[in-house]
């Protein structure tokens, strides 16, 4: 059994402010970081688990790959427009004012692959 997930690099201080205005949105939605998703591997079925991670980056214009990306998540997607329009609010703001993108015509988006292999008991 194989799990894949591509995971924000929140080391970086910019993607971890980008985690603060999207996590109150979140609810009940199955996210990566909650851990529940380990509850489907206790060792009845599965053992001998492996994890891999990978280092990637989503490469594009701060409007792609920062403001589109995250108004694209299914929680904000399924916000009323006028929700959604703050959540663009401040990703465009935090676009604008962050010493590391102000300006930029290209961002490079960390990511981390983050793979779990188990195998059948």
């Amino acid at each position: 059994m194989g799990l894949v997930w591509n995971v924000r690099d929140e080391s970086v201080d910019w993607v971890a402010q980008i985690t603060r205005i999207i996590t109150p949105y979140e609810g009940d939605a199955p996210r990566f970081h909650t851990g529940q998703w380990r509850e489907a591997f206790d060792g009845r079925y599965f053992d001998n688990e492996r994890a891999t991670t990978l280092e990637h980056r989503h490469e594009g214009t701060p409007e792609e790959v920062i403001v589109g990306r995250f108004l694209s998540v299914s929680f904000i997607a399924a916000l009323p427009p006028a929700e959604q329009a703050l959540v663009a609010g401040q990703l465009r703001e935090l676009v604008a004012t962050h010493p590391e993108l102000r300006g930029k015509q290209q961002v490079s988006f960390p990511y981390q692959t983050q793979a779990y292999a188990w195998s059948r008991r």
